[in-house]
């Protein structure tokens, strides 16, 4: 409620495009469309990432290498989250 005599206070707030960007990327404010728009390309880069660790284990040269540098980057992005994730 306002009060006509007293008057009020504004605060406005410009949070740049970094906070824009955060915003969309978490679905806020953005509506149901948005919201289908980040459930298709998780799903989508969902099934990319598995079809291509499925197509490792068919490539017997590449098969070592492929599930160690998968194996580092769980490791590295484990050390990331446990370092800088509060």
């Amino acid at each position: 409620m306002i009060d006509r005599a007293g008057g009020y206070d504004l605060t406005e707030t410009h949070a740049g495009l970094a906070a824009i960007l955060n915003d969309l990327h978490k679905g806020r404010d953005t509506g149901a469309v948005w919201s289908g728009v980040i459930d298709a390309s998780a799903v989508l880069m969902s099934t990319l990432s598995l079809t291509g660790l499925n197509l490792i284990f068919y490539l017997h040269k590449r098969r070592l290498p492929g599930l160690l540098l998968l194996g580092s980057g769980c490791l590295i992005a484990c050390l990331v989250y446990a370092v800088w994730v509060p």
